[in-house]
């Protein structure tokens, strides 16, 4: 059996039992000094007063103390509580944010298949269907089957050129283009001008913006080549404010933006230049050329919406 220990010093029986005692002799001696004022009582009581003021001064000590433990305990309780608290908070904040991140990497690899697959299919899937009529046709000759395929290896090696990464380098897009282009316009006749000045990066833009800047400036450069009749081409890139500009021009037949001319893909290149929140503008009549110009924004990035 477990000995009983005593109250400590400033525990509530001890507190409790010295004010209790103080009271008792305070109604003692008040009860004495009424007997001494009526002549019935006659002794000195300040020994009696000392120990009253003993006994109270350590009763509110010990009440403060207790207080004070009490108090201290409570807080000690409280910043557990607190403590236990923020940790779940901050597990399923973490556990939302996780989920978020989730949600938005599975949205963005949904999202580039999606270009992926249209890319694929706007580019390669159309030189391959045009390779297969061509061919099923009666006079399909031997050059003009190598020039088909050579279009769509063109095609597919541009598609994979658009899954390397490449953060905010405009330049860098544009310079990986030169010798696509160079290949394109290989044995054809026109002079190319290459007019790229040193340029800023455009923020961190989505990889499948900088893709589509690339695509409309193959689509433009493609068109001259196949429609203008051009002898020269020039593409050119600059800085202009907070903007860089880029510009493609040929000096071939030029043509009416308004009918849409089957096989320019206009509506294509507007549709991908609005996508991407950059301006697109042609520029063109019969027998002047044509100038395709692309505004790209410096200070907002630009992304796919």
């Amino acid at each position: 059996m477990a000995a009983k220990t005593s109250p400590a010093p400033g525990s509530p029986k001890v507190a409790n039992g010295v004010a209790t005692g103080a009271l008792v002799l305070f109604g003692i001696l008040l009860l004495y000094e009424v007997a001494r004022a009526l002549g019935l009582a006659d002794g000195n009581t300040r020994p009696l007063w000392a120990v009253f003021l003993f006994a109270g001064i350590f009763a509110v000590s010990a009440e403060i103390i207790e207080r004070y433990h009490v108090t201290n305990r409570e807080l000690r309780r409280l910043d557990t509580e607190i403590e236990r608290r923020v940790a779940e908070k901050t597990r399923d904040i973490e556990a939302a944010w996780t989920r978020a991140e989730e949600a938005k990497r599975q949205e963005a690899l949904m999202r580039e298949r999606e270009r992926i697959l249209a890319d694929m299919h706007d580019g390669l899937g159309a030189c391959l269907v045009g390779l297969l009529r061509h061919v099923q046709s009666a006079h399909a000759e031997r050059s003009s089957i190598e020039q088909r395929v050579r279009e769509a290896l063109q095609e597919m090696r541009i598609a994979i050129h658009a899954l390397q990464r490449r953060d905010g380098d405009l330049a860098g897009v544009l310079g990986s283009l030169r010798h696509r282009i160079d290949d394109m316009i290989c044995g054809t006749g026109i002079r190319l001008v290459w007019d790229i000045d040193e340029l800023p990066d455009v923020g961190e833009p989505d990889r499948s913006a900088l893709f589509s800047i690339q695509r409309i400036v193959l689509e433009a450069v493609t068109n001259a080549l196949k429609h203008s009749g051009a002898r020269r081409l020039r593409i050119a890139a600059r800085k202009d404010h907070e903007n860089v500009q880029i510009c493609v021009e040929d000096d071939g037949a030029g043509f009416d933006p308004a009918r849409r001319a089957a096989g320019f893909g206009l509506f294509n290149m507007s549709a991908r230049a609005q996508s991407i929140g950059v301006r697109l503008e042609i520029r063109s009549r019969p027998e002047t050329g044509t100038a395709v110009s692309l505004t790209v924004p410096l200070r907002s990035p630009v992304t796919i919406v």
